[in-house]
Formats: structure tokens, sequence, C-alpha cells
């Protein structure tokens, strides 16, 4: 296993390119800088530093370790404060990220004093940072179900239409599941399981919704639905500022309640006192 220590060492003296240089920063003798770079070459087999009348230069071999002996150290650091520290890493999906997560997370740093650093993204890849432990806790708007894993329904938000001020919706107290396939239905990032849900609470009726996809982002589906570009189907969390201003006007579905269920996943076997645990203990349950 790669020594951190000689890692460090090799890191500082193509920093500083030399050996002495390293040395006076490092605080050590010269010999102690020159010992752990040889170690580090008899482990690796290969040379590191091209050796030629007091010249510094990396071999193709150091040249090639230099990216990952930075990735080694900076993970080690990192793991030590993630272990010494009071920290929690968050994975969010877009919409819950954005719309629903931030309150919840400043109050939770209020409570805790425990630093809390977010991460948005897709859905998809929420569930790969968790997967590679990039992330100590997930907050997803659909999970599927994975060893070493455990996932806590976190809230039940229901999905509203949403139509500009001047739509021939605006004065309806609902929409008809009927009248859906008369009207573009703009979508915004994909991977989301909105499509999904609607297939199954719509069954076939799903195939016959004029669905445009490619808006990137909810932000961007709201500002195509206030210019009157068509209506969309969102998280009702996610429109509560623009329904308050008038720029949007928010309508349930006629006879169905469309609600999606947000996750907490967390891994499997975390003890009562880590970070997700609190976060759980103090916002989920």
């Amino acid at each position: 296993m790669l020594n951190l220590i000689h890692a460090r060492t090799f890191l500082t003296v193509v920093e500083v390119r030399g050996v002495r240089a390293a040395a006076r920063q490092l605080d050590l003798a010269p010999s102690t800088v020159a010992d752990h770079i040889r170690q580090l070459e008899e482990e690796l087999a290969t040379p590191l530093i091209a050796r030629d009348r007091g010249a510094f230069g990396l071999t193709p071999q150091g040249a090639r370790l230099l990216p990952l002996a930075r990735a080694l150290v900076t993970t080690a650091e990192r793991l030590s404060i993630l272990v010494h520290q009071p920290w929690l890493r968050v994975a969010a999906a877009s919409n819950i990220g954005t719309y629903m997560l931030q309150q919840p997370v400043a109050a939770f740093q209020r409570e805790t004093d425990i630093e809390v650093e977010m991460w948005i993204g897709r859905n998809i890849d929420v569930a790969e940072r968790i997967q590679r432990g990039e992330s100590d806790l997930a907050v997803m708007e659909w999970w599927e179900p994975r060893k070493g894993f455990v996932a806590q329904t976190w809230s039940r938000e229901p999905l509203v239409v949403i139509v500009g001020p001047k739509h021939r919706w605006a004065s309806l107290e609902a929409v008809n599941v009927q009248e859906l396939v008369t009207e573009p239905l703009l979508g915004g990032e994909p991977g989301t399981g909105t499509g999904r849900l609607l297939q199954q609470q719509f069954g076939a009726l799903a195939d016959r919704l004029k669905t445009t996809e490619g808006f990137g982002s909810t932000e961007a589906v709201k500002r195509a639905v206030r210019a009157g570009r068509g209506a969309s189907i969102v998280l009702e969390a996610a429109v509560t500022d623009e329904v308050a201003s008038g720029q949007l006007v928010m309508l349930p579905l006629e006879g169905i309640e469309l609600a999606k269920e947000i996750k907490v996943i967390v891994p499997d076997g975390l003890p009562s006192t880590a970070p997700a645990m609190k976060f759980l203990a103090t916002c989920v349950n």
C-alpha cells in the first residue's frame, strides 16, 4: 500500500522542484526527504524523479503518479476531517435540494452545530454519489432499493398542474385528466420519475400526453409556462413563490391524487451518533 507520508513528500518535492527546498518546507533533513523518495520508488519499482546533474524533473512514471498521489493525499485529509469533526455530506435531487431542503438543513445546522455540505444534481447522479461513498445521506424523488442502504419516506409531496395566468385553464378549479392530452406538457430534468408516476396513475392515457422534453430544469419549465408555451406537472413545493406572486396558476388534477414520496437514504448500520442519523432524527422522524 502506498505510504501517505512518502506521497506527501513526493508532492512537496514536485511543488518546490527540489529535495532541499522540500526539506525546508517539511522541516525534515534532506537525507530524510531523499529516503522517502527512494522508498516510494522501491515500492512502485520505478524511478519517479529524473536525476540529471541537479536539474529537477519527473520521469514519465512520476508524471503518471502525480495526479494519483494528489487524489490520495486529498482523500486522506478529507477522511481525517470527516472522522474528527462533525460534518454531513448531503446529496439531493435537483428540485428537492432547490425547493425543499434548504430550510431543514439550515435548521439542522443551527440545532446541532454540524456543518452540512450539500450537493445538488440529477436523481441518478445522487444515487451514484451515495453508492460510491461520496455522500453520507441522499434525498431523492425516487429510489430503487440497493443492498447496504436504508430508505425512509421524508415527505409526500403533491404534484400539480401549472399554467400561465392568461392560459385558458387559469380560471378553473381543477383540470380533468382527459383535458391534459389537449395541451403540450413541458418536461424538465429527465430521470425524476415523474413520467413513471404518470404511467402508473394514467395507464394507457399517459401515452397520449403531448410531452415536450429537453428544458433541463424546473426553473426553465416554469419560465416557459409563464411565457404561454404550455402547461406542466411539477412538485407543488417548486412553484409556491410564483403562485403567491400571481406569475403562475396552480391546479389540482380532478379526481386523482398525484404525489411523490420523497425518500431519505443512508448506509445501513450507522450508529445513532452519526451525523446522518442525527439528521434523520431531527428532520424525518
